[in-house]
């Protein structure tokens, strides 16, 4: 399966063009090529906001790396201008540390089921709250600085590890005044 063939293009709720999809496939595919000589697959979703055009990226990069970005214009070919430069922009700022961080995989990653479960304000039919979706998770042992690459490339605003150093398991967070935060639980 060639690089092109691994990167889909779809519009939601609107119409994505030949030239669209054509323009879009060579640019996520010249932005993987510079840095990674192999991906698993990329998504790229066109949606049309009220006045704005809105463009996702989903990049599946290794079985551990997923990168996503997003961003509104006010047509469909500068809203993908906009999120593939933030993607090269987080790819080239944690390249060396993404290559490192999957050479030195001696330390062993935890497994964990998540659950996304509806918030029991917004239904007032059931009382109890219904799991939407529910997924297998690594919980993968980092350092705190490689956890925060991992955090800002998926786009997150929490992210879940255990900590390399004390072998605890730590969050952290984005506060609302932009920074991150970081809990580290005692015993």
């Amino acid at each position: 399966m060639t690089d092109k063939e691994k990167i889909q293009i779809s519009g939601k709720q609107t119409k994505v063009g030949k030239s669209l999809t054509l323009y879009a496939k060579d640019n996520i595919s010249n932005t993987l090529k510079k840095y990674f000589s192999n991906f698993i697959s990329a998504d790229v979703l066109f949606s049309k906001d009220k006045f704005n055009f809105k463009c996702e990226i989903n990049m599946h990069i290794d079985s551990s790396i997923f990168i996503k970005g997003n961003a509104l214009s006010n047509d469909a070919y500068g809203a993908f201008n906009i999120a593939n430069e933030k993607l090269k922009k987080r790819i080239r700022r944690y390249h060396r540390r993404l290559v490192d961080h999957r050479s030195k995989k001696d330390h062993k990653d935890v497994e964990i089921n998540n659950y996304v479960i509806e918030d029991s304000e917004q239904s007032k039919i059931n009382e109890e709250p219904v799991i939407i979706s529910e997924s297998e998770e690594i919980i993968k042992v980092l350092s705190v600085s490689e956890a925060v690459m991992l955090m800002n490339l998926k786009d997150q605003n929490a992210y879940f590890f255990k900590n390399i150093k004390t072998q605890r398991l730590n969050i952290l967070f984005r506060r609302p005044d932009g920074n991150i935060g970081w809990l580290d639980p005692k015993k």
